[in-house]
C-alpha cells in the first residue's frame, strides 16, 4: 500500500526546482560575459552609423611632402622654409611633391640666357636657342654652360641636350664663359650678376620692366602633384595662398644714367625753331620707362636769359620754358656737378634750385653751399635702397661751392671715399657720378682711373662719368661697374670731333637690394639738336668697338683672353 504524498510538499518541490533551473541558465547580461556585450554593442553602432572608410580603425590620413632632388637648389630652399610635413613612411600618408609642368600649377622658375659682359649680341630667337641646345649644325663653335643642378629643370622644357651643352659646377660658370670663346650660359634669375650680360629672347628679357613670364620661353612651370596618381587629390590647405617664384617684377628698380645736358647754343636755337621737346622726341619713350631717370644738367636757369644764337661762347644760361623738355623725358633726379652751374651767378643758381624743388626733383653734386652740395640723395624704390653722390674733379675754379656760396661740389676724395663707405654700411647701394677731365678718346686718363677706383674700393656699385662729349670705355672693379663717360645727351657737339655723334644711356637694374647689372643703350645724333636710338646693326658695331677696346686690356702676354682680375 502506497503512502499518499501531501500536495503542499509537491508544490514546494516544484518551486525549488524552478529556482535552480533559473540559476544554471546563463543570460547574455551576466558580468562574466562582458566582452561579448562589448562586441555586440560595437556591432550595433556600426549598423546604425556606417563609416565608408576602410581604415577607420587606424590613424587618420595625412598629406605629407616628399622632396624632389631634381628641383633647382634655390626652389628647394624656398620650399624648406615653409616647414611642410615630410613623409615618414606611414602607410596612411598621402605623399605629394613639386615637379615641372602646368597641371596643378603653384609657381614658376625663371632662367636667363647670359653671356660675358663684353658681348655685342643683345637678342636671339628661341628657335636659335633650341637649335643650340639640340646641337644642330648652325653656330658650330658656340657652347652653352649649365650648372649640374639646373639640368633637370631645363630639360623639362628644352628636351635632352646635345653635345654643345656642357655642365659644370655652378661656381665655375662665369670664369668658364669669360675664358672660353663663344661660351654662354643659362642660369636662374637669382644668379644674375653684373659681369653677365642678359640676352633677350624674342624681345623678352627678365631684367626688363615689361617682362612677361608667360611669354618667355625660359619660364619653367612648377606643379604640385601626388606621388601616386590620385584623381581626388587636392593641395594642402597651407599651400593654397603660396606661389613659388624666383622673380617678382614688383621688386625690380631701374636707374638710367645719362651724359652731358646743356640746353644752349645750337641745341637751344633748334629748340626755339623746331619745338622745345624735339631733342628728346626719339628717346623719351625709353627714358620714361626707368624708375629713376638721372639728368646731369650743367647749365643754370635764369629769369632773364637772353635768346641763344649759334657760336662758341661759353657763358651759359637756360630759360625756364626749357624745363618742359626735362619733364617730357621723365626726369627724376638732377646732378649739378657741371662746370657751368655758376655762369649766371648766385641768383641764377638759387633760382635753379627752386625750380627743381618745385618739380620734386632731388639734386646732388651741387647746392646752395658746400654742405648741401656734397650730400647724398637717398632713395628707396621697390625695396631697393639707392644713394646718389657726386663731385667735380677738375681744377677748383669750376663752379666750386663754398660755405657761403652756391655751386658744384669740388671733389675731396677723402670725403668721397668715407661717404661712400658709410652709405654702404647703412645698407644703401652707392651710385657715384663724376664731372671729370674731358677727353675726346675712348680711353680715360690716369686721374680718372684713380678716382673711379677709389670710390669703387669704398663700396660704390656704379661709378659713372657725366663730363665726356664722346663715350669712354667701361670696366669692372670686382663687381663695381665703371663707365668713364657716356657722351652727350642734349648738347650741340655733333660733328666737332670723332665720336661726338654717339652716346650712351646706361640702364642699371636692381633687385632685392642687389645690383644685377647694366644694359648699354647707344644713341646716334642726327644733328646738333636731336638724337635717336641706334639701329640693331649700328648698336652691334658700336658695342664691338667698345668691347674691342676693353679686350685690349684683358689679354695675357700671348695675346690670349684671360679672366680679368677686376682690380
Amino acid at each position: 500500500m502506497h503512502k499518499k504524498i501531501d500536495p503542499v510538499v509537491i508544490f514546494i518541490l516544484i518551486f525549488v526546482l524552478t529556482l535552480l533551473a533559473c540559476q544554471v541558465a546563463p543570460t547574455p547580461t551576466q558580468p562574466s560575459e562582458m566582452p561579448a556585450l562589448a562586441s555586440a554593442t560595437e556591432t550595433v553602432e556600426k549598423t546604425e552609423e556606417p563609416d565608408p572608410s576602410p581604415t577607420s580603425t587606424s590613424e587618420p590620413q595625412v598629406l605629407v611632402y616628399q622632396p624632389n632632388p631634381d628641383l633647382p637648389d634655390s626652389l628647394n630652399r624656398l620650399i624648406e622654409e615653409q616647414s611642410l610635413v615630410q613623409a615618414q613612411g606611414s602607410t596612411n600618408d598621402i605623399a605629394y611633391s613639386f615637379d615641372f609642368g602646368d597641371s596643378n600649377r603653384v609657381g614658376n622658375w625663371v632662367y636667363a640666357l647670359v653671356a660675358p659682359f663684353p658681348t655685342f649680341t643683345d637678342e636671339v630667337s628661341f628657335t636659335w636657342l633650341q637649335n643650340l641646345w639640340k646641337g644642330e649644325p648652325e653656330d658650330e663653335n658656340q657652347r652653352l654652360l649649365i650648372a649640374e643642378g639646373d639640368l633637370p629643370a631645363l630639360t623639362s622644357i628644352l628636351g635632352e641636350p646635345g653635345q654643345r651643352v656642357v655642365t659644370h659646377a655652378k661656381e665655375d660658370l662665369l670664369e668658364k664663359a669669360w675664358t672660353i670663346q663663344n661660351t654662354w650660359a643659362i642660369i636662374p634669375f637669382e644668379e644674375i650678376e653684373p659681369r653677365w650680360k642678359v640676352i633677350a629672347i624674342d624681345g623678352q628679357s627678365p631684367i626688363h620692366k615689361d617682362f612677361s613670364a608667360d611669354q618667355y620661353p625660359l619660364t619653367i612651370p612648377i606643379s604640385l602633384n601626388p606621388v601616386i596618381a590620385d584623381d581626388n587629390f587636392s593641395s594642402p590647405a597651407e599651400l593654397e595662398d603660396l606661389y613659388f617664384s624666383n622673380l617678382d617684377p614688383g621688386k625690380i628698380t631701374t636707374v638710367m644714367l645719362t651724359g652731358v645736358t646743356a640746353l644752349v647754343r645750337a641745341t637751344a636755337v633748334g629748340m626755339d625753331q623746331r619745338g622745345i621737346l624735339v631733342p628728346g622726341e626719339n628717346l623719351a619713350p625709353v627714358m620714361r620707362e626707368a624708375d629713376i631717370l638721372h639728368i646731369s644738367n650743367e647749365v643754370p636757369f635764369a629769369k632773364e636769359c637772353p635768346p641763344h644764337t649759334l657760336g662758341s661762347y661759353l657763358v651759359f644760361c637756360t630759360p625756364e620754358s626749357y624745363m618742359e623738355l626735362l619733364r617730357s623725358v621723365g626726369t627724376d633726379i638732377v646732378e649739378l656737378t657741371g662746370d657751368h652751374f655758376q655762369d649766371y651767378g648766385q641768383e641764377a643758381m638759387l633760382y635753379t634750385l627752386r625750380l627743381y624743388a618745385r618739380e620734386g626733383w632731388p639734386v646732388y653734386g651741387g647746392g646752395k653751399d658746400i654742405f648741401d652740395a656734397r650730400k647724398a640723395v637717398k632713395l628707396e624704390i621697390n625695396g631697393n635702397m639707392l644713394a646718389f653722390i657726386g663731385c667735380n674733379a677738375k681744377s677748383p675754379n669750376f663752379a666750386q661751392a663754398s660755405e657761403t656760396s652756391s655751386g658744384a661740389y669740388h671733389c675731396d676724395m677723402d670725403y668721397m671715399v668715407e661717404a661712400v663707405s658709410q652709405l654702404k654700411e647703412q645698407g644703401y647701394l652707392p651710385i657715384v657720378t663724376f664731372q671729370h677731365e674731358e677727353r675726346y678718346f675712348w680711353s680715360p686718363n690716369a686721374s680718372m682711373v684713380r678716382d673711379f677706383t677709389a670710390v669703387a674700393e669704398a663700396g660704390a656699385v656704379i661709378v659713372s662719368g657725366s663730363q665726356s662729349h664722346v663715350p669712354h670705355y667701361t670696366e669692372f672693379f670686382n663687381d663695381t661697374f665703371m663707365h668713364y663717360g657716356l657722351g652727350n645727351l642734349f648738347f650741340d657737339q655733333y660733328g666737332i670731333a670723332e665720336n661726338t655723334d654717339i652716346g650712351f644711356l646706361d640702364q642699371h637694374v636692381f633687385y632685392e637690394n642687389r645690383y644685377l647689372g647694366v644694359e648699354l643703350i647707344p644713341i646716334q645724333f642726327i644733328d646738333k639738336v636731336q638724337a635717336r636710338l641706334m639701329t640693331a646693326q649700328e648698336k652691334s658695331e658700336t658695342l664691338r668697338i667698345l668691347f674691342d677696346t676693353i679686350r685690349m686690356w684683358w689679354k695675357d702676354e700671348n695675346n690670349q683672353p684671360v679672366m680679368p682680375s677686376w682690380k
